[in-house]
């Protein structure tokens, strides 16, 4: 288990802002729980949705097929006619946890305040970070399995992309380097520190490894520099006298 920093779960700095309400379990769970078209069925997704985050809440060590079945209140068989095994059940629980992750966006800021390129960027590395502390018990039980890891490292990835192509317009590629290079650089180089400290092979705090994630992008990545402008003129050498 990774170590924590003891901060609040978002890790994000408090504001006099009020914030919007976060998502209800129900709007959360909403993109699956419209598979089937059968309402009967549709509720039993949200059963089984309602009883993993129930089940994660209590921060156990691992989550079973007979812990999920028996807080929600439903049979094995019930549990096998939506989803073929645990494994399964993750990769659908996760594709709808990063879902709400991107749609949660960044915190909200007084009219007219905007959010600097570094803040944005560790903003979502703390929503990100935060949501594998919450589901870490359930990647212990099956993150090893096929399914459930090729889901996790592509929602990952996909989370990466989703900051960069925000910090993209925010600032120019120099020259000579496309855009898409950046995109997987940076991706691969977050799926592998935040699996490697799911793992605890790299031991730092959940606050250490957001800014060390945000120290590593290119610095001219976070260089708001708007697209077309010219770079900055060089600062002039001493003259030696």
């Amino acid at each position: 288990m990774p170590r924590t920093s003891g901060v609040p779960a978002l890790g994000v700095e408090q504001s006099t802002t009020e914030r919007p309400a976060p998502p209800s379990r129900v709007e959360r769970f909403a993109p699956v729980l419209r598979v089937t078209g059968d309402p009967r069925a549709e509720r039993t997704r949200q059963t089984i949705f309602d009883a993993v985050a129930t089940i994660l809440a209590g921060r156990p060590e691992r989550v079973s097929v007979g812990d999920i079945v028996r807080v929600a209140g439903i049979s094995r068989s019930s549990f096998y006619a939506h989803f073929s095994s645990l494994d399964d059940l993750t990769a659908a629980y996760l594709r709808v946890q990063f879902a709400g992750l991107a749609a949660s966006g960044v915190s909200v800021r007084p009219a007219g305040e905007s959010l600097g390129s570094a803040e944005r960027a560790r903003e979502a590395y703390r929503r990100l970070v935060a949501q594998l502390l919450e589901d870490a018990p359930l990647y212990s039980s099956v993150l090893e399995l096929p399914v459930a890891r090729s889901a996790f490292d592509d929602l990952v990835g996909e989370h990466a992309d989703h900051l960069i192509g925000s910090l993209l317009e925010r600032t120019e590629v120099p020259v000579g380097i496309p855009a898409g290079l950046v995109s997987a650089y940076v991706a691969g180089g977050t799926l592998s520190l935040v699996d490697g400290w799911r793992r605890g092979r790299i031991d730092v705090s959940d606050d250490e490894l957001v800014e060390a994630l945000v120290a590593l992008l290119p610095a001219w990545l976070l260089d708001e520099r708007p697209v077309g402008a010219s770079p900055p003129p060089p600062t002039p050498e001493p003259s030696g006298r």
